[in-house]
């Protein structure tokens, strides 16, 4: 039988202790641990919370401002007449925004498709239409048309229409979006424009026509003042004018003048070429009236009427820079004996 000593029990209690001890630590250390972890886990669980709660009102204040941003877009749309849509060629699915079914005059729970569309187009302008389809199979770069629509009771609006297409690596169309606007109010205003300006026109072509006759009643007494100091003179004037028509009808057909003369010039020489002697007025009546031939120092004097006349002439010119009439005129009356 093995004998136990008292020191042995005494080795056996220490290290029973210890044991204990360190287990204990253990058990301790864990718990605090574990402690730690569920705290952590409630504070992340917590911020968590916090974070998404955050989040959430972010989308919220986001999504109401969203909403509000589309009402504007609406009523902008709503206020410019203007409509938005889109097609993908390859679905062959069409969006038609509300505003655009305003514009058509259609439901908003009818399906968007080419027959709807095409049954609020003016029958006049469905081949516009037409070609416009081809085009936007077939071309990338932004189009812009016209065309009329023809609406519940007979009305008829003005639509402008623009859209540009995404072509694929195969040339192929993919999607096109647009807009669509009204803009028969414009249009109507345009051509109240273009009515002004055909007025305006008539108008100016009235005051071209009177300036016109005052001119050439201002060439006739000017002949006549020359035709009552020499009746040949007056013949003469009438002849040249007639001439210079005729031969500027024939020189505009010419090659190295078809450039510069067209029915313009050839009704400004006409005009202006019996102001060719005009000069004649400052030459004394015993030489413009001598009945025999003229001495060498009286065609002196007679030649003298080309500067008076192109003078007089420049001078008016002067207040009249570019009066092609007067230009005219001035050239005649210092060239006409070259």
């Amino acid at each position: 039988m093995e004998t136990v000593f008292s020191c042995d029990i005494f080795k056996n209690k220490n290290y029973e202790d210890k044991a204990g001890e360190q287990k204990l630590k253990l058990f301790a250390i864990e718990s605090y641990a574990k402690e730690i972890d569920d705290h952590l886990d409630k504070e992340l669980f917590r911020r968590l919370i916090l974070d998404h709660a955050s989040v959430a009102r972010k989308l919220e204040r986001t999504a109401k401002a969203l909403l509000k941003s589309e009402a504007k877009l609406k009523e902008a749309h709503k206020i410019a007449l203007l409509g938005y849509w889109d097609v993908d060629h390859k679905s062959h699915k069409r969006t038609w925004s509300e505003s655009f079914h305003d514009i058509l005059e259609i439901d908003l729970a009818e399906e968007p498709s080419l027959e709807l569309l095409f049954s609020r187009i003016h029958p006049e302008d469905r081949n516009v239409v037409e070609e416009l389809i081809q085009k936007m199979i077939s071309e990338k770069e932004s189009i812009s048309v016209r065309f009329r629509l023809l609406v519940r009771a007979g009305a008829i609006k003005w639509i402008n229409l623009n859209f540009i297409t995404d072509i694929g690596p195969e040339g192929e169309a993919l999607f096109s979006r647009g807009t669509i606007q009204d803009i028969t109010r414009i249009k109507t205003v345009e051509d109240k424009l273009e009515e002004y300006n055909c007025q305006l026109e008539a108008m100016v072509d009235e005051k071209v026509r009177e300036i016109s006759e005052s001119q050439m009643a201002t060439i006739f007494a000017l002949v006549k003042l020359s035709e009552s100091r020499d009746d040949e003179t007056g013949q003469h004037i009438e002849r040249t004018a007639s001439f210079c028509k005729l031969l500027a009808s024939k020189a505009k057909h010419h090659p190295n003048y078809s450039d510069k003369i067209d029915e313009k010039f050839i009704e400004t020489i006409y005009k202006a070429s019996p102001l060719h002697d005009i000069g004649k007025v400052g030459i004394p009546d015993a030489i413009l009236l001598k009945p025999g031939r003229l001495t060498d120092e009286e065609f002196a004097v007679m030649k003298q009427h080309v500067m008076i006349g192109y003078k007089t002439l420049a001078d008016i010119g002067k207040l009249f820079e570019k009066n092609e009439f007067l230009i005219m005129g001035m050239e005649i009356s210092k060239n006409h004996l070259e």
